[in-house]
């Protein structure tokens, strides 16, 4: 514990923002493995990080107890994977924390998520963690002052990552959300598309190249792609409206969607197009969709709509993650599962 609170002195700011100060320390049948601080190997790395993925990458850590300064975190911007993930899946057996996260969207859910995962934890001695909350006082101080500026009630609860009041804003706020290829490109296993039309305000050509990518780069990487079924009549009549064009043209750009990603599909080995499912779907979605990864731990779905007869770039969105505390995330994977499941599979260009 002290070995860990020394670390934690060492930890490097990256920015001239207030940053917490973590060590962390890693120990196995009374032998420590490694320590690690916040920033240690490069500006930025959660002492955790450092500790589990740079330091002790390739070492067996069933049985290892972790003492860390500051309860794990469990949320980060994607691609990044949450300190509390992490531990979870080296699964150590026992973790020990020196206090809570101040920062009201993670205080006590580090705790919780690791005990939910059926690892032992406990904390330092009253002693050690008044000493550990003086250290990070300016820290603390900053969380509280920002709590009511930053976190909007319900929102951490629900899963909410980000919110986009405009395309103008994927950008602004994550630059893995800048264009939908780059955002796509960060699935590890899955990538679910559920939207009306492909072709209409988005880079089609770099979307595709970015899926062939991912389906040779993995043998078991699965892609679907479900668009609004072009030969329903009454689902363009309405969409069309929304829109602003015509549902003679709204169902042609459908079909040449279409016709495009079979072509993409054609492109690759039989045994890679096997892994990517073409399927049109019978009603209007809640709002287009891209589920990444969505039945792994860090899995998340965003979800954009458009106004009435707005402009595409007035489009506005926001990403989910899974959220045990109310569940809305697993609704969400289940109804766009289920809309692609209730429409047809699209096989070849006649289909």
């Amino acid at each position: 514990m002290q070995l860990a609170i020394r670390e934690a002195r060492r930890s490097i700011a990256e920015d001239d923002r207030i940053r917490p100060k973590v060590g962390a320390v890693a120990v196995k049948n009374g032998v420590m493995l490694a320590s690690s601080c916040r920033g240690d190997q490069y500006p930025g790395d959660h002492a955790e990080f450092g500790l589990l993925e740079k330091k002790l990458k390739n070492e067996t850590l069933a049985g290892t107890t972790i003492f860390t300064t500051l309860e794990p975190c469990t949320t980060r911007n994607h691609p990044k994977i949450p300190c509390a993930d992490r531990l979870i899946e080296r699964r150590v057996s026992r973790v020990v924390v020196g206090m809570l996260d101040p920062d009201q969207r993670i205080t006590g859910k580090g705790i919780l998520r690791l005990r939910e995962a059926g690892i032992a934890v406990d904390f330092f001695p009253p002693e050690l963690m008044s000493e550990l909350e003086e250290l990070n006082r300016e820290f603390s101080r900053e969380c509280l002052e920002n709590a009511e500026e930053f976190v909007i009630p319900g929102a951490a609860e629900a899963g909410l990552s980000v919110f986009y009041a405009s395309r103008r804003h994927y950008s602004k706020f994550r630059k893995d959300t800048e264009t939908i290829d780059r955002y796509i490109g960060t699935a590890k296993k899955t990538i679910i598309m559920v939207s009306v039309n492909l072709m209409t305000g988005i880079p089609f050509d770099e979307l595709c190249e970015r899926i062939k990518e991912r389906i040779r780069g993995n043998k078991d990487f699965q892609v679907t792609i479900s668009l609004l079924d072009p030969n329903l009549p009454e689902l363009m009549s309405v969409m069309s409206r929304i829109l602003d064009m015509e549902s003679d043209e709204l169902s042609e750009t459908i079909q040449r969607s279409f016709r495009a990603l079979l072509d993409v599909r054609n492109e690759l080995p039989n045994f890679e197009q096997d892994r990517f499912t073409l399927a049109a779907h019978p009603t209007m979605p809640f709002g287009s969709a891209i589920l990444l990864d969505h039945h792994e731990n860090n899995g998340r779905i965003q979800i954009e709509s458009k106004p009435y007869r707005a402009g595409l770039q007035h489009s506005f969105g926001f990403e989910l993650c899974r959220a045990q505390e109310i569940g809305l995330y697993e609704v969400l994977v289940k109804a766009y599962e289920t809309l692609i499941a209730d429409g047809r599979t699209i096989n070849g260009v006649g289909d």
